[in-house]
């Protein structure tokens, strides 16, 4: 029979190893606890570091960013002030080379007229290609000079009544009438939004190149109508004074304006060439130009806030269109800057 009092010392050694035991754990939890508490302390620090780093980061890089803002606002303007001087330049070098072209013209007329029997063959071809020459140059200049015009001047936008303007443009010129040159205008044409110079300006150049670039013997015949666009589909954002166009500018109407005509046609290598300045697609023997009719069309066109387009095939005549807003509902003017 088992003595009491050993009873109770086995049960208070096993009570004291256990109790030991605990404290062991006690011990290792806490040690673990205090490493593991060591290094979210480490952790917390670092991540507030890297956090006071990005702060750092994100303030010098919006400091760099007004001053990469104010940088490109000093610059743009440097560049329009520059851009606008050369424009000048260029006006006024175009403007003072007429002059003495116009002299050489003169000139030539006289000689031409008043002592061509005093030269010989060889003499009155030079004079000729003086005289042609000249003339040429004369139309090169003009064209600049309507080019540097049309990109420097104020550009009004206002309603113009597209129909009346085309119509009076056709009967200013001679050589656009029957039966050299058969012009149709399909319907009344729509009221636009633009300019009523730069209007005339593109409508002379488009005419005149369909009339022009047509095979030997052939009548020129041209055909012009119009149609509404949602500009949505168009793409053309109201034009403002401000540079935003309006909040609801996808529900307005566009108008656009085809001028089709049968002539020698665009061959597909040549459709990027087709608006670029002095880009002469056939040769000076063939058909006059100057190789800028269709830039200062593209120029116009965008400084009334629309577009141009055309489709052709080589041989088989083409079709150029513009488009702008339609007038009716809009305010009576607003300006391009």
């Amino acid at each position: 029979m088992t003595n009491p009092l050993d009873a109770a010392a086995i049960s208070a050694a096993a009570i004291n190893e256990a109790l030991l035991i605990a404290g062991l754990h006690q011990h290792e939890l806490t040690a673990e606890a205090d490493k593991l508490n060591a290094r979210l302390a480490t952790e917390i620090a670092v991540r507030h570091h890297a956090e006071t780093a990005l702060e750092l980061a994100n303030a010098q890089l919006a400091d760099q960013a007004d001053k990469l803002e104010l940088l490109v606002v000093e610059r743009t303007e440097k560049l329009r002030e520059t851009v606008s001087e050369l424009e000048g330049f260029s006006y006024s070098v175009a403007h003072d080379l007429r002059a003495p072209l116009r002299g050489m013209q003169g000139f030539a007329r006289l000689l031409q007229l008043e002592h061509a029997a005093e030269l010989g063959p060889v003499a009155r071809g030079y004079l000729e290609r003086i005289a042609s020459s000249a003339s040429r140059m004369d139309s090169l200049i003009q064209d600049v000079l309507n080019y540097t015009r049309i990109s420097r001047a104020d550009a009004p936008l206002m309603q113009v009544n597209l129909d009346r303007l085309v119509r009076d443009i056709i009967v200013t010129y001679p050589g656009w009438q029957a039966p050299d040159v058969a012009i149709k205008i399909e319907g009344p044409l729509p009221p636009v939004l633009g300019h009523e110079g730069l209007l005339t300006q593109c409508v002379s150049n488009l005419l005149s190149n369909a009339v022009k670039f047509v095979a030997a013997g052939v009548v020129p015949h041209v055909r012009i109508w119009a149609e509404e666009v949602p500009a949505s589909s168009s793409q053309i954002p109201w034009p403002a004074a401000d540079g935003k166009p309006l909040a609801n500018w996808a529900e307005q109407i566009v108008v656009r304006v085809w001028f089709e005509n049968n002539g020698i046609g665009i061959a597909s290598k040549d459709r990027d060439r087709v608006f670029q300045m002095f880009e002469r697609l056939n040769p000076t023997e063939q058909f006059e130009g100057t190789g800028i009719g269709l830039t200062i069309v593209r120029k116009a066109v965008d400084r009334m806030g629309g577009r141009i387009g055309f489709e052709s095939e080589l041989g088989q005549g083409s079709r150029f269109w513009i488009e702008l807003h339609q007038a009716p509902g809009f305010p009576a003017e607003r300006t391009l800057g």
